[in-house]
């Protein structure tokens, strides 16, 4: 690899220290470093700087340097391209990433050795049509409607009519989500290269209502019932990207683009969910 890209979370790597000893060390490996222009200006590192997509779609890698949050934003960003991506945790979960700062050159020295692998997470692709336009979106983790308040919606997959829920909103989920908002809600573990989407109603005010898990290639309706609060957001890898209104309808499905996350450690799925998640190690 002759080019890496890095992104800090400023707010993580305050100081940018983390971010300052890995172009450093990536400078001794004769590997040139690149930072998106703004945060490499305000924070001393311009010779390094290139053009937003450009550290994208230039770079043999990518670092992220932070937790699961700076990891999914830097993952919409790079599906594109298919770049890959190794995550540095510098966060409180960090599920996505490879390993923590103290871990952070042996990684590197394995990458630039070529031993590594590369998880294909399975993303959804979002769309809400309203009067005057089509709004589309992709996630790594999850979509979902909700916002406070009290939304009835009904859930439909291939147009086939499910049930109505009631209740905080509806999350869909990837495997790779299954472990965020959507485990919090309730909903199932899938594994992260499974092809799987999870349907999972937020604090449904039903006793009967449960997450349903479908295939990837099925598509995924909500349709607006109602709702009490005074809006009612999209929300996409826990972002707020748009309102919806009563009668709209969010289609769901499979995305063509997959987020290529970079591994070095010889960790398996149930590894790193009884290590991060249950807070054990070995046997």
């Amino acid at each position: 690899m002759k080019k890496i890209g890095i992104v800090p979370n400023p707010q993580r790597d305050k100081n940018f220290d983390t971010a300052r000893e890995l172009i450093n060390y990536l400078e001794s490996k004769n590997v040139l470093p690149v930072m998106e222009r703004q945060i490499a200006e305000e924070h001393g590192f311009g010779k390094y700087a290139v053009d937003g997509d450009k550290l994208y779609s230039q770079s043999d890698l990518i670092i992220v340097l932070g937790g699961d949050g700076t990891m999914l934003s830097a993952g919409i960003k790079a599906m594109v391209h298919s770049t890959l991506l190794m995550g540095i945790n510098l966060g409180h979960l960090g599920f996505l990433t490879d390993t923590d700062r103290d871990g952070m050159f042996e990684s590197v020295d394995k990458v630039l050795k070529g031993q590594y692998r590369v998880e294909r997470r399975m993303m959804v692709d979002a769309q809400l049509k309203t009067a005057d336009k089509t709004k589309n979106y992709t996630a790594l983790n999850e979509v979902g409607v909700y916002m406070g308040g009290v939304v009835d919606s009904a859930v439909y997959v291939n147009d086939e009519y499910i049930d109505n829920f009631t209740g905080d909103g509806i999350l869909v989920s990837t495997p790779t989500g299954s472990t965020a908002y959507n485990l919090a809600a309730g909903g199932p573990i899938l594994k992260a290269d499974s092809n799987m989407i999870a349907i999972t109603p937020i604090c449904p005010h039903m006793l009967h209502a449960r997450s349903i898990v479908v295939g990837a290639e099925d598509i995924v309706k909500i349709n607006i019932k109602s709702f009490t609060n005074d809006s009612l957001k999209i929300v996409i890898d826990g972002k707020q990207v748009s309102n919806m209104e009563v009668g709209q309808t969010l289609t769901v499905g499979k995305s063509n683009y997959y987020t290529n996350i970079v591994k070095t450690n010889n960790l398996g799925f149930y590894d790193v969910l009884r290590n991060k998640m249950f807070g054990k190690g070995g046997r």
